[in-house]
């Protein structure tokens, strides 16, 4: 597997590095998770917008991605939409225009795209200025329903030719055997593909995939500290001590 680095962390087979989704719906709240994310073992954070609160004020976002960063340090930044829900009224244009706004200020290390977005025009253009910012692409796919390993791996291979510096799969797996199949896809994708996986599972099993994200090739894993974070997720501290008992490679930390 090639590394790729996100900021300060490089992507590489083996120990993968531990993440925290901040949620905050103001800068307030934003802010105040992002300082409690310092006094954990995590590595990377992932930032989840709404675009209704991309749109409201885009100075706002742009100062609150500033003041995330001063908080954060070093610790890198992937930011992630959020999909609409029934009462949002997301347009291509909206949509573009956030993202745009992410790029051109250069506020995070990666963007998160949905691999749907590969169809749209502006995803060339948008994609074309990350590469001149050097912002990592994560394409992914969420799941809603139990999938077939080869579906899943067909879905890793799509987002690998449509030009992903990294592939991740999401899903709330309800069973330990659809657990079991994204981890067996993961990790039968990772002997054909050359870029980094991320694999999350959330929920009451999303733990489990956590703790061994090593064995199957998840680059990135993702706990939580204190209630920041998904709730199904260990805490940080007590996965990364999990990640090392359970090394495969000795020494690794």
């Amino acid at each position: 597997m090639k590394s790729v680095t996100i900021g300060t962390e490089r992507l590489v087979a083996g120990m993968p590095k531990i993440g925290v989704v901040l949620t905050g719906a103001t800068r307030e709240t934003l802010l105040g998770q992002a300082a409690q994310v310092l006094s954990s073992s995590a590595q990377i954070v992932e930032w989840r917008l709404t675009l209704a609160e991309s749109l409201d004020n885009r100075a706002e976002l742009i100062n609150t991605a500033v003041q995330l960063r001063q908080v954060l340090g070093t610790i890198p930044v992937i930011a992630t939409l959020k999909p609409a829900d029934e009462t949002q009224s997301e347009t291509i244009q909206d949509v573009n225009s956030f993202y745009l706004t992410l790029v051109n200020n250069r506020l995070a290390d990666a963007i998160e795209l949905d691999l749907a977005r590969v169809t749209q025009p502006q995803f060339m253009t948008l994609t074309k200025q990350m590469r001149q910012q050097k912002i990592k692409l994560i394409l992914s796919q969420t799941y809603t329903t139990d999938h077939q390993v080869a579906q899943i791996v067909a879905d890793y291979q799509a987002m690998a030719a449509a030009g992903a510096d990294i592939a991740r799969i999401r899903m709330q797996p309800k069973t330990a055997t659809a657990l079991l199949t994204l981890m067996t896809a993961t990790a039968t994708a990772g002997t054909e593909l050359s870029l980094p996986l991320i694999l999350t599972a959330t929920g009451s099993l999303g733990r489990y995939g956590a703790a061994c994200g090593q064995l199957f090739g998840s680059t990135i894993v993702f706990g939580r500290v204190g209630r920041v974070g998904g709730m199904g997720q260990l805490p940080v501290n007590q996965l990364k001590q999990t990640l090392q008992t359970l090394a495969t490679t000795e020494g690794a930390n």
